[in-house]
């Protein structure tokens, strides 16, 4: 499993980009920066794009990927999320007045479909997927994705729940890598509960005891104005990503 860290930041600043993140070259987890990076001929690649929920950081480039797949004249692309994520979708963004409505873009029902993941496990050309609810905004999903009996699990954004962390628990020694989020640095534990998102503390505090030895805990989507305050905070053995890497499970 080949995984290209579009972006993975945050917050946009000046050399931090905001999350994308690709499978395969075929699978694009949300879409903060995926035009702003990735070369226009590997565009063609993308088949689906899951999006782990609507607020802006992960979905802003995603109308520019719809239009420069259209002008591709792409077929069969997929966006996937959960019921709340699509119809914030059609309702806010591809609605005729921020960005043309999806039914326009779709007139000859072979380009582009927007609609929620199924429950449970499924197939996506190939490619194994789960969505696992997040304590976020309304709908937020993570996901875990598997390729020849390797997973790799991707939080997105996530306040401390324990249901995460049982399913890296549930997962053992399957998982290669769990790829978390860890926006504050402890000191702003109230703020991190509050925007429902994690710090270096409770990251440890969900991982004691469930972490299989053999799974590479990946940290990413700090805040650009505190990562070197949470980098200082991740215990030995916590790698974390910033965006640009290439990572083969």
């Amino acid at each position: 499993m080949k995984i290209e860290v579009l972006g993975c930041s945050g917050s946009v600043m000046h050399g931090f980009d905001t999350t994308s993140i690709l499978v395969n070259s075929k699978v694009l987890i949300d879409a903060g920066s995926v035009m702003s990076v990735l070369p226009e001929d590997a565009l063609d690649d993308i088949r689906i794009v899951l999006i782990t929920h609507p607020h802006i950081d992960h979905i802003k480039e995603l109308p520019f990927l719809v239009d420069a797949l259209f002008t591709r004249k792409a077929r069969g692309i997929k966006i996937m999320g959960s019921e709340a994520t699509v119809e914030a979708l059609k309702a806010h963004v591809f609605n005729g007045l921020i960005w043309p409505d999806i039914a326009e873009l779709d007139a000859d029902r072979n380009f582009l479909s927007i609609e929620p993941v199924p429950d449970g496990w499924f197939d996506l050309d190939g490619i194994r997927v789960m969505s696992f609810v997040e304590n976020h905004t309304g709908g937020a999903l993570g996901y875990v994705i598997g390729e020849n009996g390797k997973y790799a699990l991707f939080s997105g954004d996530t306040g401390y729940h324990q249901g995460l962390f049982d399913l890296i628990k549930n997962l053992g020694p399957d998982l290669m890598a769990c790829f978390l989020e860890a926006s504050f640095p402890n000191r702003m534990g109230e703020l991190a509960a509050i925007t429902q998102h994690l710090t270096p503390e409770l990251i440890m505090k969900g991982l004691n005891g469930v972490l299989s030895p053999s799974t590479r805990v990946i940290v990413y989507h700090m805040k650009p104005t505190y990562l070197e305050e949470v980098l200082m905070e991740l215990p030995k053995g916590f790698e974390h990503i910033r965006g640009g890497e290439v990572i083969v499970l």
